[in-house]
């Protein structure tokens, strides 16, 4: 008999999330095992339960990958590029937030909002102070208009959640651009109020 293969727990997670998204809540502990060679022993033995696993699978990153982006930039590209650019990766990661919450949410398990927090604050306010400030530097460089910047970056946050919320819950059928056609369209259309 062979030693049991070795899993990391990032590998178990990331095919438990791929699967519990392709399939629903219902799967089995014992089918995420069998897909990635290990027992649902192991898997219960690291997550403590199926819940555990679901909650640990489909919860938010601990990190908003884009918030370092935000805080190093703007960089000495056109800022029309660069806002399509982070308000891309921010649809990808709310698109991600979304799906799994809400099969959390579907299974009935609530998920603690403690969980949402980084450094004791909620990471959507991050997020957004941090695009306040990136917007905020542009225009102190004088590479857009004159506006109120916390107001421009709410509407840009919102934009990007509510583009995956409303293509989620309205059952929209997404372009053939995909969401970079909708990002594209969003940030021309604000750009025409905040250019220089």
């Amino acid at each position: 008999m062979g030693r049991p293969r070795e899993v990391s727990d990032e590998e178990i997670l990331r095919v438990a999330r791929q699967i519990f998204l392709e399939r629903g809540a219902g799967v089995s502990a014992l089918e995420i095992g069998k897909a990635l060679g290990i027992s649902h022993t192991t898997v219960f033995n690291r997550f403590g339960s199926k819940e555990g696993l679901m909650v640990a699978a489909l919860s938010p990153a601990m990190e908003i990958p884009w918030l370092k982006t935000l805080d190093e930039g703007p960089d000495e590209r056109p800022v029309l590029v660069q806002l399509v650019e982070l308000c891309g990766v921010m649809s990808s990661y709310f698109e991600h937030v979304q799906s799994g919450l809400s099969l959390l949410a579907a299974a009935g398990i609530a998920v603690d909002h403690q969980a949402l927090q980084l450094n004791g604050q909620s990471r959507p306010a991050l997020a957004l102070q941090a695009l306040s400030r990136w917007l905020l530097r542009a225009q102190g460089a004088g590479r857009i208009a004159q506006c109120d910047v916390d107001v421009l970056a709410v509407t840009i946050l919102g934009a990007m959640q509510n583009w995956s919320l409303t293509t989620r819950v309205c059952g929209l059928v997404k372009p053939a651009g995909g969401s970079d056609q909708y990002i594209s369209q969003f940030v021309q259309l604000l750009w025409s109020g905040i250019q220089m």
